[in-house]
């Protein structure tokens, strides 16, 4: 019973949300440690379960001051930065993330997650076309990555440039045929467009694919009726 609840409770949060807070969740899934920590490698041990504490106890000054610390001590670490924007972004502080995912980006250049989390930041801030030029500015370093062109569907859909959205979309699911997000963001953005038939292919390979994005996906279909 309780997990026909949570499950019920996911769907009518998927259905009312935003594009913002889709493209946040998306780069943070749970919005835990688990998703960030995966990101750590080169943090010892004892540092990462001080930060799995903090975050834990939801104590984001706290983790802020211990990242600010460590950078201090080593100012050349990209796992500093990222932890560092991860609490400024969990204070609001949109700004503040961004320059520390920027100062990632420029230690690992390399690294696609920091091309994503930068532009996470500046669309949390406000600026939604600086967002949109990171992400393009990831693919063109990194190569196609289907995650990249999904996130960039959601800010382009959110720019209202709707095919250039819809391309973004049809490229990240020819990369990867089942990445949820995608069908979910594509499915969105054909109802917008009046493209019934493709809103509900949509849904269906959500439905099959036992996401929760599906009956989300055909509540929005069933209130357009």
């Amino acid at each position: 019973m309780f997990r026909l609840a949570v499950s019920a409770l996911l769907i009518l949060l998927l259905a009312a949300c935003t594009p913002q807070q889709m493209l946040l969740s998306s780069l943070v899934p749970d919005g835990t440690a688990s998703v960030m920590l995966g990101n750590l490698q080169g943090i010892a041990d004892a540092n990462r379960r001080q930060i799995a504490g903090l975050e834990q106890r939801e104590d984001w000054p706290g983790l802020l001051a211990f990242a600010e610390q460590n950078i201090a001590r080593d100012p050349f670490s990209p796992e500093w930065r990222l932890v560092a924007g991860y609490a400024s972004g969990r204070l609001g502080n949109h700004r503040a993330a961004a320059g520390h995912y920027g100062e990632m980006l420029r230690l690992a250049p390399d690294d696609p997650a920091a091309y994503r989390l930068l532009a996470g930041a500046q669309f949390a801030g406000g600026d939604p076309r600086r967002s949109a030029r990171t992400l393009e500015q990831g693919l063109l370093a990194g190569g196609e990555s289907a995650l990249t062109l999904s996130l960039l569907g959601d800010v382009r859909a959110d720019l209202g440039e709707q095919e250039a959205a819809h391309s973004a979309y049809r490229r990240a699911l020819s990369l990867a045929p089942r990445l949820e997000p995608a069908w979910w963001g594509l499915g969105r953005l054909s109802l917008s467009m009046g493209r019934l038939d493709e809103a509900r292919r949509a849904a269906a390979l959500l439905r099959e694919m036992n996401s929760p994005y599906g009956e989300a996906l055909e509540r929005l279909i069933a209130g357009t009726r």
